[in-house]
């Protein structure tokens, strides 16, 4: 197609929307952002000009501007307005698509309003004769799905109407479908409360469930007739009525196909009260059984029966299991293994869901399906430190155990307010940890962070020893166990401020253990830290490093001053240091 025509094209379109392109596209350009670049509109304008060269010229100039941090908030938003377009012409989206991959997400585009009116037209779009605007439509209506509950169900329903279409082409059923089901989930999402009566009756719902049971109906008018009884499954009102009509045909199962059977079975077990049981592993989630809420089940080569008789959002509670032992379960954070029977895996972590209706079954699978995993351990880790830290009660060994399967962000910013706000006890189970002796719980939570920590951690333990609520070394405990995982995060999770933060430490006399005699102390080793950072020899400021294999292990060079003058030294070359590497041509 030619520029010419394909302008053409283009505003014919737009005039029915009631807008001609210059006035679209430069306005879009205008509300973008004239503070970050007063080119940046004109060159958006320009993508579409009907000269080759002024596009080329365009173009380049938006990748320069991609290039300068204070420009790329406003340029990421302008584009993607204006990808949002149903009516942006496939060239402009080629240009535009790998330039916007290129900047960071825009926090938020708000765009122009949408009606009923523009998506049915956006609907019908999607299987227009040109690519532009079938790419256009569609992307403009997966976005209108998020915008609001009911922009979702709208999207939802008119999408649904044009995939019974038989003549709607492969490449639109395909992403309409995409678009479907965004809108269809987004709408789940949102309060029951506020959806208007479904339209469905009972007349039309014995309907679909004759066709699913039929011997001569075809697979695609009964995969129809199922996606509309999960649709009204969804309405809480509907779910037992449907249950009832399900269960009365299965009875009399001799007279199905096994095809209906299994179609059958499916929306019944989606009608039942159900829970989730998820197995993660190594911070990765494993596996989940599905479970019927007071229905035994056994998998094949279980030991034991897995039965919980009741669940809410709150407690589960469990009857017989194979990893957690009988009694009551909080529901919504990691759990570790229980069962005196079955001996705790290493890595493994169990979370229950609740899944009381078919709605947030529904929810839950695409929960499985669409939210990336680091997203979900990142959300289960900040549910379970707070409901640690709310219950206020010293965690018990196989707690402590079970952080290593959190997202160690997570567990690092938890763990200097649980240490200030919860007392220690002893240790029970010295055998369950290498590190510790017979020591106490918050040595072992210590122990953990010095495994798993980020540098979030130090401002909470740097100020839980400095309120004495860790324990000192001593015959059972030979090292201070707040400054020995200060300082392995510190080796590990390096940032930006670390030698300030290092140097900040090196007048600092707490001893870091009590193997040795003289001790390591905490300044000594800040020092060693911080000058084998810089290539220094340590023995040019008279730190000496002690022998101890376990914290070398660790990466920690336990160190001490052999003269009281030596931490001054130190500080003064840091501070002559940082002033030279500041300094012109240094």
């Amino acid at each position: 197609m030619t520029p010419a025509l394909r302008r053409l094209t283009l505003c014919g379109l737009l005039a029915v929307i009631g807008l001609g392109q210059w006035e679209l596209t430069l306005a879009m350009a205008e509300d973008s952002i004239p503070a970050a670049s007063e080119g940046m509109g004109k060159w958006i304008a320009e993508l579409d000009s009907d000269q080759f060269h002024v596009r080329r010229h365009a173009a380049d100039k938006l990748r320069a501007l991609a290039e300068q941090p204070a420009a790329q908030e406003a340029l990421a938003a302008a584009l993607s307005r204006l990808l949002l377009r149903a009516d942006t012409p496939y060239e402009v989206r080629e240009l535009c698509e790998p330039l916007l991959l290129r900047l960071p997400a825009p926090k938020d585009v708000p765009g122009p309003g949408i009606t009923a009116a523009e998506i049915d037209l956006l609907v019908a779009q999607a299987d227009a004769d040109l690519y532009g605007q079938r790419i256009g439509a569609t992307t403009r209506l997966g976005w209108a799905a998020k915008r609001s509950p009911e922009l979702a169900r709208l999207v939802a329903e008119k999408v649904k109407r044009r995939l019974a279409d038989v003549t709607l082409s492969r490449d639109a059923r395909v992403r309409l479908a995409a678009v479907r089901e965004t809108a269809w989930l987004a709408w789940l999402a949102s309060d029951p409360a506020a959806w208007p009566a479904p339209t469905a009756t009972e007349e039309s719902m014995q309907g679909w469930i004759k066709t699913l049971v039929s011997r001569t109906e075809t697979s695609s008018a009964q995969d129809a007739a199922e996606g509309e009884l999960i649709d009204l499954l969804v309405y809480d009102a509907w779910t037992s009525r449907i249950r009832d009509v399900i269960a009365e045909h299965l009875e009399s199962s001799e007279n199905l196909t096994p095809e209906a059977l299994e179609r059958l079975a499916r929306l019944h077990d989606l009608c039942q009260p159900a829970m989730a049981a998820e197995i993660w592993v190594e911070r990765t989630h494993n596996t989940v059984q599905y479970l019927l809420v007071d229905v035994p089940q056994r998998v094949e080569q279980a030991d034991r029966t897995t039965h919980f008789d009741r669940i809410d959002d709150q407690v589960a509670h469990c009857v017989s299991g194979n990893s957690l032992a009988p009694g009551d379960y909080p529901v919504g954070i990691g759990l570790p293994p229980t069962h005196p029977l079955n001996p705790a895996k290493e890595g493994r972590m169990f979370h229950l869901v609740n899944l009381p209706t078919p709605r947030r079954r529904l929810l839950y699978d695409h929960q499985q399906l669409k939210v990336d995993e680091p997203q979900r351990l990142r959300e289960l880790s900040e549910r379970t430190t707070a409901y640690y830290l709310n219950r206020k009660q010293c965690l018990a060994e196989r707690e402590i155990a079970l952080l290593r399967q959190l997202d160690p962000t997570v567990v690092s910013r938890f763990v200097g307010p649980y240490l200030l706000a919860v007392d220690d006890q002893p240790k029970a189970e010295p055998e369950d940890f290498q590190f510790g002796g017979r020591s106490s719980r918050h040595v072992l939570l210590c122990a953990i962070v010095a495994e798993i920590g980020t540098h979030e951690a130090l401002p909470g333990l740097v100020e839980a020893g400095r309120r004495g609520r860790l324990p000192p070394p001593n015959e059972d405990l030979k090292y201070n166990v707040g400054w020995l995982a200060a300082m392995a995060i510190a080796d590990r999770d390096p940032w930006p401020g670390l030698d300030d933060w290092l140097a900040s430490l090196i007048e600092m006399t707490d001893p870091l253990g009590t193997s040795h005699d003289p001790s390591p102390d905490v300044g000594g080793t800040a020092a060693a830290m911080l000058l084998e950072r810089q290539g220094v020899s340590l023995s040019d400021f008279g730190v000496v490093e002690v022998n101890d294999a376990d914290l070398r292990g660790m990466s920690i060079p336990a160190a001490r001053f052999v003269t009281p003058t030596g931490r001054r030294q130190v500080l003064d070359w840091w501070q002559r240091h940082k002033q030279q590497a500041k300094s012109p041509g240094a």
